[in-house]
């Protein structure tokens, strides 16, 4: 039985793994004792909706076109979701595959709120492998199923984009075994066939149909289409201004990761820049939507879930460290003031933005992105 490689991505803050350790950092103070930190809780129902969506890609050496246009519109489509269901509490994952013998069978990202980490994740991805035609859509699949921590509550909703059919190697369930659970437990499946591959198709059609999902074909290159606006760079700006304005609660590792999460984003085109602007200004209307990552110290003094003066020392980024307790406080009430008449600028642009995009939509089946928001259309307004 051929042996499945797995490159799993580790370390990628969730919202819920950053409020454990958001959890283990903040300590109230009385007296100016430190009291041991106390459970958290019951989180209280606030009304929004779980939505989950993992993107299962074929990362071998002809998906090139379809990957960058991916790492275009991820934004765009995340802003879509957010359009379609305001009150959407939204995480994504993500399940790269190829085949045996390529540098990894499956590499994934796990379900997580931090958009900035899943871009960060998108952009490493390239095109590389492959050789024969089938690859392992069965251990793409079973990732999907298994290693995903689904909310039971969620709507769950599945991308398998590739050009080739399955490649059954026999160590995990076959396509349509894992298709038929998914339907089962409720995991949308729809499946997007680049090229014209007739094996594919009929593979596609199948894992669709049984997925309960929506099959469709987009070019080989994925057909993507950006729109660059004149408010492109403005938002960007506005944007890159807002992020400037955070403080992470936690250790030099999530700090670092953080940082390489804003590295990944300022190298992105204009209009994915402003993509994840408008993405983060549909966000800021919704409940906790000022946050752009759940350990945001800043966000979370907007939001009304954490205070300056229950955050330890050792948790604080080096420059915040030494602050007395009311000069942190100023501090973290200046930089929320700023972000929050920068999000109305930025709401305010992102308006504008959608109407230029709106007037110069172009007609006809469009590619990845297109394919994707028309499901995303029928499926979360069940």
């Amino acid at each position: 039985m051929p042996i499945r490689e797995r490159l799993v991505t580790y370390g990628v803050t969730t919202t819920a793994a950053a409020t454990i350790t958001v959890a283990a950092l903040l300590q109230p103070w009385r007296g100016g004792e430190v009291v041991a930190p106390v459970p958290e809780p019951t989180p209280v129902a606030t009304g929004r909706h779980a939505v989950d969506v993992v993107f299962a890609v074929d990362t071998t050496g002809s998906m090139g076109g379809l990957l960058e246009g991916a790492k275009r519109t991820v934004w765009s489509i995340a802003t879509h979701i957010r359009k379609t269901d305001p009150e959407a509490d939204l995480r994504v994952g993500l399940v790269a595959y190829r085949d045996i013998g390529d540098d990894y069978v499956t590499r994934d990202l796990a379900l997580t709120g931090d958009l900035d980490a899943v871009f960060t994740e998108l952009s490493s991805y390239q095109a590389a492998g492959g050789g024969d035609t089938p690859e392992d859509v069965d251990a793409a699949l079973d990732d999907t199923l298994h290693k995903m921590r689904w909310r039971d509550d969620a709507r769950k909703l599945v991308f398998l984009v590739g050009d080739a059919p399955p490649a059954s190697r026999g160590d995990v369930p076959r396509f349509e075994v894992s298709a038929r659970e998914a339907g089962d437990r409720q995991i949308i499946i729809n499946t997007i066939r680049c090229g014209w591959d007739h094996d594919a198709e009929v593979a596609w059609q199948e894992i669709a149909s049984l997925a309960h999902g929506q099959f469709s074909t987009i070019r080989e290159d994925g057909g993507v289409q950006q729109i660059a606006t004149p408010y492109d760079d403005k938002l960007a700006e506005i944007s890159a201004n807002i992020d400037s304005t955070t403080v992470i609660v936690g250790d030099d590792g999530d700090r670092r990761a953080y940082h390489s999460n804003m590295a990944a984003a300022k190298v992105a085109p204009a209009p994915a820049k402003a993509d994840r602007a408008a993405y983060y200004a549909a966000k800021a209307g919704g409940p906790g939507g000022n946050a752009r990552v759940a350990n945001d110290l800043v966000g979370g003094v907007l939001d009304g879930t954490m205070a300056p003066e229950a955050v330890a020392p050792a948790a604080l980024p080096e420059d915040l460290r030494g602050m007395d307790k009311p000069a942190l406080k100023a501090e973290i009430e200046k930089r929320a003031q700023l972000r929050k008449a920068a999000q109305q600028e930025l709401a305010r642009f992102a308006r504008q933005r959608d109407e230029y995009l709106k007037a110069k939509a172009k007609d006809g089946e469009g590619g990845f992105d297109a394919k994707v928001n028309a499901a995303i259309d029928a499926q979360l307004k069940r």
